[in-house]
């Protein structure tokens, strides 16, 4: 089943990429029901955006990836390679209409709160190789200005993991 039918939206068309990772997580997670496997993927994929979007996901990045994925109840260490590596694998070829939806997603999912808590995951992941690079800034604020999370709150999210 593709992504927009997943999430309702539409009958019929197949996003693979994000596919690919919902199938590693439905396996990883069978008892999960389906909205907790759809906010997952939603933040593994930005995750995955941000941390790449430097062209190279680094060895700092990717260990941080998978440090927030020990933190889903239930995420064996086979499985957190398993959507580890399944990410990697699909992050060059994410369309822009698949990130449009995670966030979508998102959107309906969080409250101001929580999409705050996300860009500070995001956030965590950009700074793990040393430094936060203009472009990861950018997508920093482009996946925040999406979500709706107000300059300030970004702003004070920078500075704290700086």
């Amino acid at each position: 089943m593709g992504l927009l039918a997943w999430l309702g939206l539409k009958r019929g068309d197949t996003y693979p990429n994000v596919d690919a990772l919902l199938a590693e997580l439905r396996r990883a997670l069978p008892d999960d029901e389906a909205v907790v496997l759809r906010y997952i993927a939603a933040v593994v994929v930005l995750l995955g955006k941000v941390a790449g979007v430097d062209g190279r996901l680094t060895e700092g990045e990717e260990q941080t990836l998978r440090s927030l994925l020990a933190h889903i109840e239930g995420l064996s260490p086979e499985a957190i390679e398993a959507v580890t590596h399944a990410l990697k694998g699909k992050l060059p070829e994410l369309r822009e209409e698949e990130l449009t939806l995670c966030v979508r997603e998102l959107k309906s999912l969080c409250d101001g709160r929580e999409r705050v808590e996300v860009i500070r995951l995001l956030a965590k992941v950009a700074v793990a190789d040393g430094r936060l690079s203009d472009v990861e800034r950018a997508e920093l604020h482009h996946v925040a200005a999406d979500l709706g999370v107000p300059e300030s709150e970004l702003a004070a999210v920078e500075e704290e993991v700086a």
